[in-house]
């Protein structure tokens, strides 16, 4: 008995398949490879040799679970920040005139006015975030030292040292005609607190915890290679918990 023959000419997957299983492909690895290097960058330090001054400026580190800032004493005699983020732009500028401790945080402009709640974020806010397509913003804080704060870091720089993390801060700044900061009106998380025009754009690669890892790296302080996320910032400097 004849076998049929079952040859016959190979299909090959359409151009549209493959084009779907290509992106389909990429929206999976694209989030692991990015979560690996912020895993194994985070992990490799830079200025690795930095230790805390005996005497000098204390800085803290902060966090609110997502996104880390520096609190930097409000007045001090290499820099009085009242002078560039004027109180007066509080909700209640008369609670903070005696404010010992100023926490700063850079971060994308829509993401911090629009987004006060994370119920608030939508699709269209994180996708310009994500591509950097929007500008930048300062969230400008006057409160105590937290120094009560378990979450916090603090940090004694030297004045040559603060004087580096003064100057990186400026520079992110955009100012008006006078030298002060270019105020967002209308918006507040607190009665202590206030928005400010910045200069550089946010992205995937530079989000507001790699702002402040920059910040700190000017300083000299002991940073992450890479640092998207606080949790990095906070692991290089696990041994000032302590302190």
């Amino acid at each position: 008995m004849l076998k049929q023959d079952r040859s016959g000419p190979i299909t090959r997957p359409s151009f549209a398949r493959r084009l779907l299983w290509t992106i389909a492909g990429v929206l999976i690895l694209a989030p692991l490879v990015y979560m690996g290097a912020a895993v194994v960058l985070g992990a490799i330090p830079l200025n690795r040799a930095w230790q805390p001054a005996n005497e000098g400026v204390t800085v803290w580190l902060t966090t609110n679970g997502v996104h880390a800032g520096l609190a930097m004493p409000a007045r001090h005699p290499q820099m009085d920040w009242t002078r560039l983020f004027p109180p007066v732009h509080n909700a209640h500028a008369g609670d903070v005139d005696d404010a010992e401790y100023v926490t700063i945080g850079w971060g994308d402009r829509a993401f911090y006015l629009d987004v006060p709640r994370w119920r608030d974020l939508t699709t269209s806010t994180a996708l310009k975030a994500i591509a950097g397509r929007d500008a930048a913003a300062m969230h400008v804080e006057y409160g105590p030292a937290p120094e009560h704060d378990p979450t916090a870091r603090r940090l004694t720089l030297t004045p040559a040292a603060y004087a580096r993390l003064v100057a990186f801060v400026r520079q992110s700044v955009t100012v008006d005609d006078t030298g002060t900061a270019v105020w967002i009106p209308g918006h507040h998380y607190d009665i202590n607190d206030a928005f400010y025009e910045a200069n550089g754009r946010y992205s995937l690669f530079v989000t507001c915890n790699q702002w402040t890892r920059n910040a700190l790296a000017a300083s000299g302080v002991r940073v992450p290679v890479w640092s998207p996320f606080d949790k990095a910032l906070f692991w290089q400097l696990r041994g000032e918990a302590s302190r």
